[in-house]
This record gives C-alpha cells, sequence and structure tokens, in this order.
C-alpha cells in the first residue's frame, strides 16, 4: 500500500491531532469527579490523577475507578480530568499533572518516539469505527464497488487501517470506490444527516447517533463493517488495540507496587461496564451527554474489556508495524521500542 501523501510529517501529525481532537469535542464531556491537583492521603500515599478521553466506551471502562474504595486506600485521593486532544495529553504529561490517562496508541508511541515518558499500562477493548451504508447494502467489501465513501481526518489512524484492509480485501481504493476526506468530524456528521454521505466510516458513540437520525429521518442505515472486527478477521490478530492506557514514567517507575492496584481496578471497572452497563449507565450518560439508552447498547454491543500491554503486546506490535510501514509519521517516524511497556504487574 502507498504511505499517505501530503507535505510532510509534520502535516500528517497535525492531521492526526485535529482528528482525534473533533472527535473527542464531539464526543461529549467527562466529569471531573475531583481536583486535578496533587494530593496525598494520610497514610502518605501518592494520591492519583486519571486523565480521560470522552468517549462512551472508554469513560464505562474506566468508571467504576472513581468509587473503588481499595484503590483509593492504596493510592491515596483519585481524581479525574477531561483530555481534549493531544496538546493537552502532551502538556499534562510533561508537567506531572496527570499520571494515568486513556489515549489513542499511536499517539502514545509518537510521544514516546519523542522523548515524552509515557508507558502503555494496558488496552481498552472496544473503541472502534463503523462503516455505515445504505440498509438495502450488503454487509461485505464488495458492497462498496462503485460507491463513494466518506471518511473524517484524512492520514488518522483509522483511515490508513481502512485503506489497508480495502486492499486485502480485493479492493483498490481510488479505483473500485472512490474515496472523500471530511475535514472535522463535524462536517461528515451534517453531509450524513442531509443524506450527501451514504456511505460513512464513524466513530462510536458518533455512529449509532448517526443511524438513529437518519432513520428518524426516513432513510435508515445500516452498519455494514466494523473496523476492529475486520482487523481481527483480516490479520488474524485477536484485537483491535487503538486505545491505551498510559502511565506516566516516573509516577510508574517511583510506585510499582501501586501499579498492581490500578492493574487491578481497571480490570474490576471494565468487567462491571461490560457484565452490569445498568450499574454504570447513568453516570457516564451524565458525563458524555449520551442518552442512557443508548449508552447501554453501545455497552451491551461493544462490551468494554481491559487488557495488560504484557497480554496485548502482539496486537500492539501488529498494528505499530502497519502504521510505521504506511503512515510512519503517526508514531514519529517510526515503531516504538520495548520501552514504551510499562512493567507487567506481578
Amino acid at each position: 500500500m502507498t504511505p499517505p501523501t501530503g507535505s510532510g510529517r509534520r502535516r500528517l501529525l497535525r492531521l492526526a491531532a485535529a482528528g482525534w481532537l473533533c472527535a473527542a469535542a464531539l464526543a461529549g464531556c467527562v466529569g471531573t469527579g475531583g481536583s486535578d491537583s496533587p494530593g496525598t492521603s494520610r497514610s502518605g500515599a501518592p494520591g492519583l490523577r486519571v486523565g480521560v478521553a470522552p468517549n462512551v466506551v472508554l469513560d464505562a471502562a474506566t468508571s467504576g475507578m472513581r468509587t473503588d474504595k481499595a484503590l483509593a486506600a492504596a493510592a491515596g485521593p483519585v481524581s479525574f480530568v477531561e483530555l481534549r486532544g493531544p496538546d493537552e495529553i502532551r502538556t499534562r504529561l510533561t508537567s506531572g499533572s496527570v499520571d494515568l490517562l486513556t489515549l489513542p496508541t499511536n499517539i502514545a508511541a509518537n510521544l514516546h518516539n519523542r522523548g515524552v515518558d509515557v508507558r502503555v499500562l494496558g488496552v481498552v477493548d472496544g473503541p472502534s469505527d463503523v462503516l455505515l451504508g445504505p440498509a438495502s447494502a450488503s454487509a461485505s467489501w464488495s458492497s462498496l464497488r462503485g460507491a463513494t465513501v466518506h471518511i473524517p481526518f484524512k492520514g488518522d489512524v483509522n483511515d490508513v487501517v481502512f485503506h489497508a484492509l480495502a486492499e486485502r480485501n480485493g479492493l483498490k481504493p481510488g479505483k473500485d470506490f472512490t474515496v472523500v476526506h471530511h475535514p472535522t468530524l463535524a462536517d461528515l456528521l451534517t453531509a450524513v444527516g442531509s443524506g450527501r454521505a451514504a456511505y460513512a466510516l464513524l466513530p462510536e458513540h458518533q455512529a449509532t447517533l448517526a443511524a438513529a437520525k437518519a432513520s428518524g429521518a426516513g432513510a435508515p442505515l445500516g452498519r455494514l463493517l466494523e473496523l476492529g472486527e475486520q482487523w481481527r478477521r483480516t490479520t488474524g490478530q485477536t484485537g483491535y488495540p487503538t486505545y491505551a492506557v498510559g502511565v506516566r514514567g516516573e509516577f510508574a517507575d517511583r510506585h510499582p507496587e501501586l501499579l498492581k492496584e490500578i492493574d487491578r481496578a481497571l480490570r474490576a471497572s471494565a468487567k462491571t461496564a461490560s457484565g452490569s452497563p445498568d450499574r454504570v449507565t447513568a453516570q457516564v450518560a451524565a458525563r458524555t451527554k449520551v442518552p442512557p439508552a443508548t449508552v447501554t447498547e453501545l455497552l451491551n454491543r461493544l462490551s468494554p474489556g481491559y487488557r495488560p500491554a504484557s497480554a496485548a503486546r502482539p496486537e500492539l506490535t501488529a498494528l505499530f508495524r502497519e502504521l510505521a510501514t504506511t503512515a510512519p509519521a503517526l508514531l514519529g517516524g517510526r515503531a516504538p521500542d520495548d520501552g514504551i511497556y510499562a512493567a507487567p504487574p506481578a
């Protein structure tokens, strides 16, 4: 596959950053759950400051940490802040004002390659992009022949992966189907709502909301392809690890024992969000401004999960290898070295 063209690495990085930021802005708002200033318990525990991207699945997967008494006992005060994009991620990591955070895995790799000491503690399973299309279209790659596919953020990770998967499934973008890129998610959602974009690649939860709106307007859209499922089917990997839980390197080095408790809390939190979504739906809906019924449907369908980096490493390596070949600028020029992985909790 031919790497994305453009005016160079900086332009690609700006596009990737803009894509993540715009998606985050439209996803809703995550409540802070407390101050982001450092705190210590009476026992001298360091406190834990968690940054969460405004996304239904990511918010739900980490929601249980807000009320986890064992985590609070081990860590001290646990506070949450909303992360509004790559620039804020970098600022908070370099200033030391966040200890743990959710972020796209390619951005974690990019920052690591540029000298920011962020390490992947684990991955959140569930977030993925969905290709919507006419309800009459078949749920297959062949349905794209002769179609026009609308995609946000040219050169972003899901755009790159979509092109790669299309080629591996026998289609050549630009020849077998037309691709139209949109500079913002808002622009694409407008095109979908007006009927100008019959085929559109959208992240969740926007895909679900867009499909519901189109159905209400009498132009129902079907869920033709789910990018994570297609990645797993085409590559043979067991996951599509586009979102990570990262930890600031200095914090990880200072508190290795606390990482064990954080790992436990993340597993428990994701298990609750997946197995008992009714326990977190109201809070997630309030923070993300997404209707509770939609939150419940998403959590039931996407089943948020958390796995430590040691378990997800083969999948991360496969994704980094793909991006290093087709869009190295998204990773800061190359696949990250082993230093990007936090030491696995014993």
